[in-house]
């Protein structure tokens, strides 16, 4: 039996023709590339703010609470104890009363933790020989009964030059001074068993009298002030 294509009906051909071309057509557009067949990695990177970076790419440091500033009080150059300083001054060509006052609170910061730490040889090079036998003395019997002392200056509040007196010896003149230091501190002794015996271990103001002294006319041999006593009050 013989086949011919005029024996297929018109209508089939015409169905078989449109497949055909929608076929083709479907091929093209699937064969064509959208632009996602890349798989190009996606930056997740999230740039910081400008307030927590700098033009060097620095790691940004926390904020640090700023240190009060000292309220330093000199008396006026016109009052006696301003008069005493001068005299002072005049014997002692490096003696500057506020240089004096801002030292005082360096010495002052020293001597706490040098004492609380039990440091004899720190000791031994700002107090005078009485002072350091009161300190060392405290010392030894803090050690003997196994006993701590914990002391942190939290904060300094303001120092202020109240007594100053020029002394005469026999071979030298002494010049003397004495500071009011008002201080915020957390002071406290405690024993083996680390409970407080002396003290609390909550901040305190502490209104402390430190006495200096210097030997005049050492000619840059000793420039050095040094704690002569202690004493506190009101």
């Amino acid at each position: 039996m013989d086949f011919s294509v005029g024996d297929i009906p018109i209508d089939i051909i015409i169905f078989s023709l449109i497949a055909i071309f929608l076929i083709l057509r479907l091929r093209s557009v699937l064969g064509k590339k959208t632009g996602f067949e890349k798989h190009e990695a996606i930056s997740l990177t999230v740039k910081a703010p400008a307030f927590l970076s700098n033009t060097k790419n620095k790691p940004v440091q926390p904020a640090v609470a700023p240190v009060p500033k000292v309220n330093y009080e000199i008396p006026a150059a016109n009052s006696e104890l301003g008069q005493t300083l001068q005299k002072i001054s005049a014997l002692d060509s490096t003696f500057v009363p506020q240089k004096f006052v801002a030292g005082t609170e360096i010495v002052f910061r020293k001597i706490l933790t040098a004492f609380a730490n039990a440091d004899l040889n720190s000791l031994g090079s700002m107090l005078t020989s009485d002072a350091y036998s009161s300190f060392e003395r405290a010392i030894k019997k803090r050690q003997e009964a196994h006993e701590i002392q914990k002391i942190e200056i939290k904060a300094i509040c303001s120092i202020a030059i109240t007594k100053a007196e020029i002394k005469s010896e026999v071979d030298s003149k002494k010049a003397l001074i004495e500071v009011k230091i008002i201080s915020d501190q957390l002071n406290c002794i405690f024993d083996k068993k680390k409970e407080p015996v002396v003290g609390t271990e909550s901040v305190t103001e502490f209104i402390d009298f430190w006495l200096f002294e210097r030997v005049l006319g050492m000619n840059g041999q000793d420039i050095s002030w040094r704690l002569k006593s202690t004493r506190t009050g009101t």
